[in-house]
């Protein structure tokens, strides 16, 4: 995939799957009702997702970013205030603000291409693509706790999820897990079974940017992209993944793969 193909087809994601949340949340019954495992509600994570438009736009057009760290303490923090700057937890008021955060991130990244590097949260950069993907799998997985807290279900388009999961490698860089990953040597090639694949390159615990080629990896796992979602964001687990027939893993050293979920912090 293009580097501006790669924007192309993340754009065309959100606005799918934003327009999805967006019907979600206008036809929740309650949004004070409770996401399972989560702290927050279905108004917290529609919140949230617009929040996540309004934020990301003002990205592509400099402003300052709001997290100074990826850590999920940190992360949960700030969410929490952001959160609470927006009081609003009628189901029709708080989908139409889903689908203007989203609509605003489409707008300011229209006459982009994907070689614009832009500055994310944590102090990473970013090419816009990857932002706009970011932005896809939380509208994935924030849909998904919305759709279960109500009771509705929620599919997941495999090429949407792969969008995501490049989004995700790119911010990656600050969510290492220090305990797991600390002096960890090892080369990892991600082949997403709807095509797209990508490296992580791994020195002594440093995450390094390495473009993906047919140079030699220790491990390869190969991956249904909804399930390496869910998985990293931990709402599914890596022993299910496998007994799904949903992750393969192969190379040299391919008993990585059983350690590769713990490697990073989802934020």
């Amino acid at each position: 995939m293009s580097e501006t193909g790669t924007l192309r087809t993340a754009r065309a994601a959100l606005s799918v799957v934003s327009a999805r949340t967006a019907g979600l949340v206008a036809l929740a019954p309650d949004t004070a009702i409770a996401i399972p495992g989560s702290s927050w509600r279905v108004r917290e994570a529609a919140v949230h997702l617009a929040v996540v438009g309004f934020r990301y736009a003002g990205m592509v057009h400099g402003e300052r970013i709001q997290f100074a760290s990826l850590t999920p303490d940190e992360c949960a923090r700030r969410n929490d205030e952001l959160n609470a700057d927006i009081p609003e937890s009628r189901p029709i008021p708080l989908a139409a603000l889903v689908r203007e955060g989203a609509a605003g991130l489409l707008t300011a990244t229209a006459s982009c291409t994907d070689a614009r590097m832009v500055l994310f949260d944590g102090g990473v950069t970013l090419r816009i693509g990857q932002l706009v993907g970011i932005a896809v799998a939380e509208h994935l997985l924030h849909g998904y706790d919305m759709a279960v807290a109500v009771g509705q279900p929620w599919p997941i388009d495999p090429e949407h999820a792969a969008a995501g999961l490049i989004g995700y490698h790119a911010r990656n860089v600050c969510c290492l897990n220090p305990a797991t990953a600390g002096h960890h040597t090892a080369d990892y090639r991600i082949e997403l079974t709807t095509g797209p694949c990508y490296t992580v390159h791994l020195v002594d615990g440093e995450l390094r940017a390495e473009p993906t080629g047919s140079a030699p990896v220790d491990c390869t796992i190969t991956a249904d992209p909804v399930a390496l979602l869910l998985i990293g964001s931990g709402r599914l687990s890596w022993s299910a993944g496998i007994a799904l027939g949903l992750l393969h893993a192969s190379g040299d050293r391919r008993e990585l793969a059983l350690g590769f979920d713990d490697l990073f912090r989802c934020p």
